[in-house]
């Protein structure tokens, strides 16, 4: 029995002392925060997402809203090339129902060509220590 409780206090130990590193073994990605602006035939974009999609690295993502951004959760994004995704939603001008308890929201609708999110040729590169300014102004 003193055995059991001896390497169950191995384990324990084991396990704070490895921190929070990934079980991989593979060092976290470089980061740099990354702002911008976006626009769509000349308007700011008023409510959206931005996506990244580095060739190396976690994909990171932040909302949209009165045309800018700024991606600053856990550093930021991964430096080095990123394709870029980027949905804009504008209200219909409706009401809709949400939920079973009769709750009303506006309706909108995506309206970016696909070009610029499920088929985007979008990319920029992040670069290392710096805060990279990533402005869009999409036709």
């Amino acid at each position: 029995m003193r055995f059991y409780f001896h390497m169950t206090g191995v384990c324990v130990l084991s396990f704070i002392l490895s921190g929070c590193s990934n079980s991989s073994g593979i060092p976290a990605p470089t980061r740099a925060v990354v702002t911008g602006e976006i626009k769509f035939n000349d308007k700011p974009i008023q409510s959206g997402q931005i996506t990244f999609l580095p060739t190396k690295g976690p994909v990171a993502m932040g909302p949209v809203s009165e045309g800018t951004y700024r991606i600053d959760w856990k550093g930021g994004v991964p430096v080095g090339e990123c394709k870029v995704e980027i949905l804009g939603y504008e209200e219909t001008g409706k009401e809709i129902i949400v939920g079973a308890g009769g709750k009303t929201e506006k309706e909108t609708r995506q309206v970016l060509p696909a070009k610029y999110n499920t088929e985007s040729t979008l990319s920029v590169t992040v670069e290392e220590g710096q805060e990279n300014q990533c402005d869009f102004d999409l036709k």
